[in-house]
C-alpha cells in the first residue's frame, strides 16, 4: 500500500487514559500471535491477566520510562507500542542501556495493510536513537518486519510465560534514523 495512502487510513498519537481499555482489548486478541504456536491457553490466559489488563496500563502510562503509543483507523485504537526507556538488562553488551521496544501490536484485520510499519516508523521517530527489542524465535513474520526496518539479531533470552519458557531472539536497531529495506513479501 502506497504510503501517503496508509497515512491517510491510519494515524498515531500518545496513548491516553482514556485507551486503556482498548489497549488490554488489543494486547488479549494479540499476544497469542506473537507466541510460540504450542503455548498452552492456560500460559497464555495467565500472563495477559497478570500483564495486559486496564490498569497495566494505566500504571504505564504514569510512568516516566514507559511511552504508549496508539494507531488509529477512522478514530479507533488498532494497534499500540510499548517503550520502556529502563529496559532491564539482559547480559548483551550490544542491547543493554538500549531502551526496549517490549510491544508493537496491531489486530490482525489490519495486516498487511501498512499499519504496523507506520505505527513503527512513528514510534522509532520518538526513539531518535538506537533500540532493542525481543521477538519470539519462531515469529518469522515479525522477525523479516524488523530486519526490514534495521533491527539485527544481537543474542538470545528467555521470555517466561507462566511455567513456559520460550526463545526470543533480541534485535538491536542501531540508529532509528535509517532507511527501512525495501519488502519482499
Amino acid at each position: 500500500m502506497p504510503s501517503d495512502l496508509c497515512s491517510m487510513l491510519f494515524s498515531t498519537r500518545t496513548a491516553r487514559p482514556a485507551d486503556a481499555e482498548a489497549l488490554s482489548d488489543i494486547a488479549s486478541q494479540t499476544f497469542a500471535l506473537a507466541s510460540p504456536a504450542d503455548s498452552s491457553a492456560k500460559a497464555l490466559a495467565a500472563y495477559i491477566r497478570g500483564h495486559l489488563q486496564p490498569e497495566h496500563f494505566c500504571l504505564h502510562l504514569i510512568s516516566r520510562a514507559k511511552q504508549l503509543r496508539v494507531l488509529e483507523h477512522d478514530g479507533v485504537v488498532v494497534g499500540y507500542t510499548l517503550i520502556d526507556k529502563a529496559a532491564q538488562a539482559l547480559g548483551i553488551e550490544a542491547a543493554d542501556g538500549l531502551p526496549e521496544l517490549s510491544r508493537c501490536y496491531v489486530l490482525p484485520e489490519h495486516h498487511g495493510q501498512g499499519a504496523a510499519q507506520r505505527l513503527l516508523e512513528d514510534t522509532l521517530a520518538q526513539v531518535g536513537g538506537a533500540i532493542r527489542l525481543t521477538v519470539n524465535e519462531h515469529n518469522s513474520r515479525a522477525i523479516r518486519f524488523y530486519q526490514r526496518n534495521g533491527f539485527r539479531q544481537v543474542g538470545e533470552a528467555i521470555f517466561v510465560c507462566g511455567p513456559e519458557r520460550h526463545r526470543d531472539w533480541v534485535m538491536v536497531r542501531a540508529c532509528a534514523t535509517a532507511e527501512p529495506e525495501a519488502a519482499d513479501d
